[in-house]
């Protein structure tokens, strides 16, 4: 029998993996290549893969937003799990993933804060803090997505073959 509630997680947490992958790659580079040693001097007008670095910007800002939206509809599906977690006191147990999703919510605030600041014509030093902090969590955070991923690689392995002979039968 098909079981669609596999195939909506593996959907989910496939789209999970590209989408983070693909916002840690966008924005790593435009960390290295943008802003890591330039001094004032950015180079903004430079191209990567043919994108410059307003490019990256909206390519990064929209991965993020799909990114964003997957993952709270990832910890809805997990918020028993949550619930679980926090009534019984199961942190050490729990750590890495906890961390992971604080440093998520601490990323976010980070990242999304400047765009507020920009859009409202704000102080530009500070808007540049928050990007200061938001790359420096975002590698932290990019760790534990390797290390999340690593983890489950297992579960993805065996939920695909669950439904590759999930749907064989249900064609059959």
């Amino acid at each position: 029998m098909y079981n669609a509630n596999n195939s909506n997680r593996f959907i989910v947490n496939l789209g999970l993996f590209v989408f983070g992958i693909a916002s840690a790659f966008s924005g790593m580079l435009m960390q290295v290549k943008y802003h890591i040693g330039n001094h004032g001097t950015s180079a903004i007008n430079d191209f990567v893969f043919g994108i410059n670095y307003h490019g990256w910007s909206v390519v990064h800002k929209i991965l993020i937003v799909v990114l964003s939206l997957l993952l709270i509809y990832h910890i809805l599906q997990h918020w028993k799990w949550y619930k679980a977690v926090i009534t019984k006191r199961l942190f050490a147990k729990n750590q890495q993933v906890l961390i992971f999703s604080l440093l998520f919510v601490v990323v976010a605030i980070t990242g999304i804060t400047p765009w507020f600041i920009g859009l409202l014509k704000g102080d530009e030093i500070q808007r540049k803090a928050f990007i200061e902090i938001h790359d420096k969590f975002a590698i932290i955070l990019t760790i534990y997505l390797i290390l999340h991923i690593f983890k489950r690689m297992k579960w993805f392995f065996t939920t695909f073959e669950k439904i590759k002979k999930e749907t064989q039968h249900t064609i059959e």
